[in-house]
């Protein structure tokens, strides 16, 4: 039975076709580039020349009842009207959901640890991932080997600094977003790029940046060490990350594991492999012991959104 999953985040657009696991098409565009998802599935379906028996599209926005509106990019989704349009169920996600449905089944090369020890059975598993954004998402076991998974906005919390460094830092985004500064701001592609901004004050910024995405040039000049500025923001960044995830953790008690997805963390693991996001994460003063005993982890499998689309839409077929 041949199913379509779909990854729509804030950068890009992702849509697979698979036969059972079997992967038989995928395509990705820029989301700027398009004029709405049902160009892309209309586009796609067409190309392949398959018509699939149902279809999962993880999106990455608040979802109800079937609708949901993309946070970074301004597209409307209606599951019933794409349904109805081409003709099999459709059910939408968000994107969080999607990549929280795949950890069960991620194996041992989809992830790499980052400490802890043995996750506790029966306990909640948190999942939160920086990108064009920052997702968040919470995976509570129910009896009989079943799981409710909650989809949350926890990345549009606010966000709390740590230290004067990082109390500079939400002074200078306060004076971009006085009305709110979420924790998205700081853990994001973008908000890697204003920490940069914040921390060069007035030199000016690298001149790779006038021609490559911002971005990853905060991230490669950092890992490799060519440019202060850069790496003293990877360093914020990440100390902010293991902050979060810490936070996440205490609020849904994930004593199962922490994962962290999304684009970016994978690009950096590197730095996180010397230690400084286990730091930060354990650094919660009384709950020091308590944190450290919960595993951490970094999903390295290359298509985590679409892996749990998938699994959802074979559901619908059951």
């Amino acid at each position: 039975m041949i199913v379509l999953a779909g990854d729509i985040g804030g950068t890009n657009t992702r849509l697979a076709l698979f036969e059972d696991a079997r992967p038989l098409d995928m395509q990705v565009w820029p989301s700027v580039e398009l004029d709405g998802l049902e160009v892309a599935v209309d586009a796609f379906l067409r190309t392949a020349g398959v018509r699939p028996a149902a279809a999962c599209l993880g999106v990455a926005g608040p979802v109800s009842d079937g609708f949901a509106r993309l946070t970074n990019v301004g597209w409307s989704i209606d599951a019933d009207r794409i349904a109805a349009r081409f003709g099999f169920p459709v059910r939408l996600i968000n994107d969080f959901y999607a990549q929280a449905a795949a950890i069960a089944a991620l194996g041992p090369g989809d992830v790499e640890r980052l400490g802890g020890g043995a996750p506790v059975a029966g306990a909640p598993t948190a999942l939160l991932g920086p990108g064009t954004g920052l997702g968040e998402a919470v995976i509570v076991p129910l009896a009989r080997d079943g799981r409710l998974i909650l989809a949350t906005e926890g990345g549009h919390a606010r966000f709390a600094p740590r230290d004067e460094r990082e109390i500079g830092l939400l002074r200078f985004l306060w004076e971009q977003f006085p009305e709110h500064v979420s924790v998205e701001r700081v853990l994001s592609g973008p908000g890697l790029v204003d920490i940069y901004d914040c921390v060069r004050g007035d030199a000016p910024r690298h001149r790779d940046m006038e021609r490559e995405d911002p971005a990853a040039v905060v991230t490669r000049l950092g890992l490799a060490r060519e440019c202060p500025h850069c790496v003293e923001a990877l360093e914020i960044f990440v100390g902010v990350l293991g902050d979060e995830a810490a936070n996440l953790a205490l609020k849904t008690g994930a004593r199962g594991g922490v994962f962290i997805g999304g684009g970016i963390a994978p690009r950096l693991l590197p730095i996180l492999r010397e230690g400084a996001l286990r730091a930060a994460f354990v650094d919660k003063g009384r709950f020091r012991e308590w944190l450290e005993a919960i595993p951490l982890a970094v999903i390295t499998h290359p298509e985590p959104g679409l892996l749990g689309a998938r699994l959802e839409a074979r559901a619908l077929l059951v």
